[in-house]
């Protein structure tokens, strides 16, 4: 019921805001600005309702959940990151392990200093100034030739 009275209310607030645009237009508007406010807090109170009925219609578990992400702790952020250059042969960008992790760009960019500084990794800079941070333990390794 709740989603049939929201969509009726945004209805009604559009149709008053396309009858103050008509009156805008002809020249007769007299409250022209309090009629746009008015239709819009109908369309938006509206718009409300309906999301309030989607909402309600939820499992309890995902009503109520807030939204994040899971948080990793220090060592699970470093296998995420390890794990990432283990699937590009060992070398990667801050942008590839932003892609390939939960971590943001900034969050991959201390975290891959934080691995330099460690020796974990060497730093090797691309002639347009792209960062490229490897990993020689998890490059693969040459064929033996005997």
């Amino acid at each position: 019921m709740k989603s049939i009275i929201g969509w009726a209310l945004a209805a009604f607030g559009v149709i008053g805001f396309g009858i103050e645009i008509d009156k805008l237009i002809s020249g007769t508007a007299e409250n022209t600005v309090s009629g746009i406010i008015i239709a819009a807090v109908f369309i938006l109170g509206g718009l409300a309702l309906v999301r309030s009925a989607r909402r309600a219609k939820l499992p309890p578990e995902l009503r109520d959940a807030p939204v994040m992400r899971p948080a990793l702790d220090s060592r699970g952020v470093e296998r995420a990151v390890l794990a990432c250059a283990q699937t590009h042969g060992g070398r990667v960008t801050i942008a590839e392990v932003a892609a390939g992790t939960q971590l943001s760009f900034t969050e991959a960019k201390e975290v891959l200093e934080e691995l330099s500084r460690a020796g974990a990794c060497t730093v090797d800079v691309t002639e347009n100034g792209a960062f490229i941070y490897e990993f020689s333990g998890l490059m693969p390794r040459a064929a033996n030739k005997d």
